[in-house]
């Protein structure tokens, strides 16, 4: 893997006359490099020259002439106008403004740029990179599916020239046998006109062969016979011939038959009416988080802070001990199957493998972890982070497979916090992440590069609006619970939002679930699973319709 270039040199020499040491420090005010031996001399000798360690000069500002004044050089820059000018434009037009040192200004800006060639190198160009190798997997992968695809398609296309094939092999046959038949008939028929033909000739050859001799009752016999000849004549009928009835080419009936290439699974869904499709009983009262394991375990977080691995009839199969922070969302299922929960003991972030052997996965310092997401899209960890100081400080930390930190988002572009507290995180289809902050009280939504895009707070008929579990669906909407209680008035929702953060309805109300829902999450059948801290129920709703192609 690349690492950030090294800007510094193998060697630095003193520029004092006649010295050729290793240089140390440098002067700041005029600009030269200074060894240890030297240093004490050249601020004898320049009184009020600042010296400082090598690393911590200033660059000399580059020389650069005045616009206005041909012959100024630009040493100074005007805070009012945000220019830069000349000590003559200081004079003449600028003497009742703010002004700095422009070199300070120029080191200033310079460092920053520095520090933003770090992050890139550090962040962005390191996780291009990732994505670029990740991509050219995925590529691999998608030949592989699309190989599978078109051996399948030939499989079913061999399979439909089979069903045709068979078809005209017993249509053959039948014809066969028809042809039998009628040629047989045919064969019989030609015998008894070959038999007809011998008996008259025949009978003919009898007379002529009397005809000089013949007595008269002999000439009776004859004459009769021969008159009741064509009676004995077989009968004609022509042969009973088949026919072939094409049957009509359906394109779009043989198609069906067939089967069809899909893509985009979001085009075959639509909203429809909530159903309750189950409803699973767990020992275990309270349910603030729900991470799936397909095809039918699941696990769950309850209030006494365990994690517990369920069966589909709510039997726990496994349980885990951790430290919960504020009911979050503190753990999720990656897509290799294993669990992913934060420990905010240790700072860590540890991950249960299917053999439920466990390993420290990730340690964040003096951070501390709280809500997790592992992202099916690339396989990132989204990890949200507090530390404890006068004023918290909260932020999501992004970390590749490889356990490398990509990405903290914490800052919106007026440098402002982005959140107050981080207690469920999901991603949409977009790469947006979705984040509920309880204490903000509001849903916040950020691009994959960690760009503010929108805010929810609630819809304007709600008393209140203090937001937990949150999922995306298959169409790019957003689900949030309500968690919001009074003594006088309750607001528990699940509200969803569209892509682009437009309230759309309340999938579910208060007279639908029981009280304070705080799971959600989608299965593989897009259901909503619905988890409440105040239950041992968790309900399944059916709210999306597969649409007709």
């Amino acid at each position: 893997m690349d690492q950030v270039p090294d800007t510094a040199q193998h060697f630095i020499e003193c520029d004092t006359e006649s010295c050729r040491n290793f240089s140390e420090f440098y002067c700041n005010t005029c600009h030269q490099r200074i060894c240890d031996q030297c240093k004490q001399r050249h601020q004898e000798q320049n009184n009020g020259h600042r010296i400082v360690l090598y690393h911590e000069r200033k660059r000399k500002l580059p020389s650069e002439k005045c616009r206005i004044h041909a012959t100024g050089d630009l040493d100074f820059f005007c805070d009012d106008c945000h220019n830069p000018i000349c000590s003559t434009c200081v004079d003449q037009h600028h003497s009742d403004h703010e002004i700095s040192d422009l070199e300070t200004i120029y080191n200033d800006i310079l460092q920053d740029c520095q520090k933003a060639i770090t992050e890139v190198w550090r962040k962005d160009i390191l996780e291009a990179k990732d994505n670029v190798e990740l991509i050219g997997k995925k590529r691999e992968n998608v030949k592989k599916e699309i190989v599978k695809l078109r051996v399948s398609m030939k499989y079913r296309a061999d399979e439909l020239k089979e069903v045709v094939d068979n078809i005209l092999i017993d249509n053959i046959k039948k014809l066969d046998e028809i042809e039998n038949s009628v040629l047989t008939e045919m064969m019989e028929q030609q015998k008894k006109k070959v038999d007809y033909i011998n008996y008259l000739e025949k009978l003919i050859a009898d007379y002529e062969s009397k005809i000089s001799l013949i007595k008269h009752t002999e000439l009776i016999k004859f004459h009769l016979e021969i008159s009741l000849a064509t009676l004995k004549m077989p009968s004609k009928s022509e042969p009973k011939l088949p026919t072939f009835t094409l049957g009509t080419l359906n394109k779009e009936e043989i198609a069906k038959q067939f089967g069809e290439i899909e893509l985009d699974l979001s085009e075959r869904f639509k909203l429809s009416s909530v159903i309750k499709v189950s409803e699973k009983t767990i020992p275990r009262e309270g349910i603030f988080h729900l991470s799936l394991l397909p095809p039918n375990k699941f696990w769950a977080s309850e209030k006494w802070g365990n994690i517990n691995q369920y069966d589909m009839e709510g039997n726990i199969l496994q349980k885990i001990s951790t430290t919960i922070l504020d009911f979050q969302g503190n753990h999720t299922v990656t897509t290799e199957e294993e669990l992913l929960y934060t420990d905010m003991n240790e700072n860590a972030v540890n991950r249960v493998k299917s053999d439920m052997s466990t390993d420290k996965l990730i340690e964040t310092g003096s951070w501390e972890p709280g809500a997790i997401f592992s992202s099916p899209i690339n396989g990132h960890i989204l990890v949200g982070l507090r530390k404890r100081t006068k004023s918290s400080n909260n932020k999501i930390t992004r970390y590749n497979r490889e356990r490398t930190k990509l990405q903290d988002i914490q800052w919106d572009d007026k440098r402002k916090t982005l959140y107050r507290s981080i207690r469920f995180i999901t991603e949409n289809i977009n790469g947006d992440i979705c984040t509920s902050d309880g204490k903000a009280r509001k849903v916040v939504v950020v691009t994959a590069s960690g760009t503010y895009r929108f805010s929810y707070t609630g819809h304007h008929s709600q008393s209140g609006f203090i937001p937990s579990g949150i999922c995306t669906d298959v169409l790019g909407n957003i689900l949030v619970c309500n968690n919001y209680f009074t003594f006088m008035k309750n607001c528990f929702s699940v509200d969803m939002l569209d892509i682009n953060g437009q309230f759309l309805s309340f999938l579910l109300t208060s007279e639908q679930f029981p009280p304070s829902p705080h799971a959600l999450c989608i299965d593989d059948q897009h259901n909503l699973w619905v988890g409440a801290s105040d239950s041992f129920t968790i309900l399944v709703y059916n709210y999306l319709q597969k649409t007709e192609k």
